[in-house]
């Protein structure tokens, strides 16, 4: 009895000192790390994919289905052919190749469906494109994972969840006209099929190989976050909480605007994204709290809230999957997502058909909750304070540890620099200061004045979007003590 209390001590001392740092955490995440010059069709490629498919709705007409089937599972069915097609054929030398494929198809079932009127030789045009999309979407999530930078995956994944929001509101409440349909349909499938088709096969050599062979604690602690979100997501879909207000316009551009303040404000006080987690727990049990105490349309305001979970799932698997897998174990990660969705998807309709699901999707919010919790521990020793976790605060999931001297740091930095958009001089001055240099002993090594060289520092803590040398190291993976 002595020992199990000792213990139970122990893990809520434990847990008490895991929360307390994980409130403390920080990251940089900052705008101006994305790159504008070569890597913008990687930024642009899923989120683009991602949205299109799930506003497919608004673009496409209810038309007709195949074998009794409705148009929209139909061209869903064409879109998950293609996608685990273009997903088997993918790997580190073929990807670029399965990317412009893709765009072809895309286009080649898209251009003769926006002048048809309607009827088979439509759908069969809708079907052939709705597969390009497929395919556009599984190879862009290998550049999602092994492309981008910290910042990219997270602001692409915020403007993913922004836009397909703001579009949901435009098509459940404003009237439309087909032809403006259409032609925001081929705004997007241009702008992807561009994305896609400029994606270059050196840019992916070496990216997809990691020495790290098996699951690292921290993608089964990321799988649960999005195993979370759908399950809450999903639940909710029979659930009188999440279901849309009379008033819905208001408050869900309410609810736009809150989201879009929870991007904001993790830019500015550089929080961990565990508070983003906490985030998406909260007003996903808010939400059916104001259903019970009958405020429907807070209740309404604050499912929409649940979004922010997406984000937060998209981004940190991105960021650990970089970190610990190759193409290989990127495959098997993205097949288990899956199974486990589709799982839940038939689980939650089998239910519905049994009993009423309302409280169902409470006790999954709050058991989730708890949970999530529970495992603050873990998420502190195995995520957000691993050993490899400073890599959140640098621009890349990659250490640069180790040299000294002029030629070394260019070695080990050189990657990361070419991941933001500084000058050549600001890269040369940013390479001097890594290697503990002041102002004044950078000027004559440059070949410069103090003064210049002030300036080229004020503009790379700007770009940067660093105030001081310390977080310049830190952002670098490297101590300040070298200062």
């Amino acid at each position: 009895m002595a020992d199990l209390k000792a213990k139970q001590k122990g893990y809520l001392s434990k847990w008490v000192s895991s929360v307390r740092n994980l409130w403390s955490a920080q990251e940089m995440l900052v705008f101006r790390s994305i790159r504008k010059r070569g890597f913008l069709q990687y930024f642009f490629a899923f989120p683009l994919a991602m949205v299109f498919i799930n506003v497919q709705d608004f673009i496409l007409d209810d038309g007709m289905g195949v074998f009794g089937l409705s148009h929209t599972t139909s061209t869903f069915l064409a879109f998950g052919l293609g996608a685990i097609i273009m997903f088997s054929l993918s790997n580190e030398k073929s990807i670029s190749a399965i990317s412009k494929i893709s765009a072809l198809i895309t286009a080649s079932g898209f251009i003769p469906w926006f002048f048809l009127p309607g009827g088979y030789p439509a759908f069969v045009c809708d079907m052939i494109f709705m597969a390009g999309v497929g395919g556009c979407v599984s190879s862009s999530s290998f550049s999602f994972v092994f492309m981008l930078n910290n910042a990219e995956r997270f602001f692409g994944s915020a403007l993913m969840i922004l836009f397909i929001d703001l579009v949901e509101l435009t098509a459940e409440y404003a009237s439309v006209p087909p032809l403006i349909r259409k032609i925001f349909a081929l705004v997007m499938v241009a702008a992807l099929c561009s994305c896609m088709f400029f994606a270059k096969k050196k840019d992916y050599q070496g990216t997809g190989k990691k020495e790290t062979k098996k699951f690292d604690p921290s993608i089964w602690l990321v799988l649960f976050l999005l195993f979370s979100y759908f399950a809450i997501r999903i639940t909710g879909f029979y659930a009188f909480s999440f279901q849309h207000p009379a008033d819905g316009w208001m408050w869900g551009m309410l609810a736009f605007a809150l989201i879009f303040c929870c991007i904001v404000l993790e830019m500015v006080f550089k929080r961990s994204i565990w508070t983003l987690c906490n985030v998406f727990f909260i007003a996903s049990i808010l939400s059916h709290l104001m259903w019970y105490i009958k405020i429907p349309e807070a209740a309404y305001l604050f499912s929409e809230l649940k979004e922010v979970g997406l984000l937060v799932s998209f981004y940190l698997i991105g960021c650990v999957t970089n970190k610990f897998c190759d193409f290989r174990m990127h495959k098997y990660l993205v097949l288990l997502c899956m199974g486990m969705i589709s799982l839940l998807y038939v689980g939650m309709d089998i239910l519905h058909m049994q009993m009423m699901t309302q409280t169902v999707a409470v006790i999954t919010a709050a058991t989730l909750f708890l949970l999530f919790l529970l495992l603050s521990p873990a998420f502190s020793q195995h995520l957000f304070f691993a050993r490899w976790s400073e890599e959140f605060r640098q621009i890349n999931m990659v250490s640069f540890a180790g040299e000294t001297g002029a030629n070394g740091a260019e070695n080990e930095y050189a990657s990361s620099l070419d991941d933001t958009n500084l000058s050549p001089r600001e890269k040369q001055v940013v390479l001097l200061l890594l290697q503990g240099m002041t102002l004044r002993q950078v000027a004559p090594e440059l070949g410069l004045t103090v003064s210049t060289v002030s300036t080229y520092n004020k503009a790379i803590y700007k770009k940067l979007g660093i105030n001081s040398r310390a977080e310049l190291f830190i952002l670098f993976g490297r101590h300040p003590g070298t200062e």
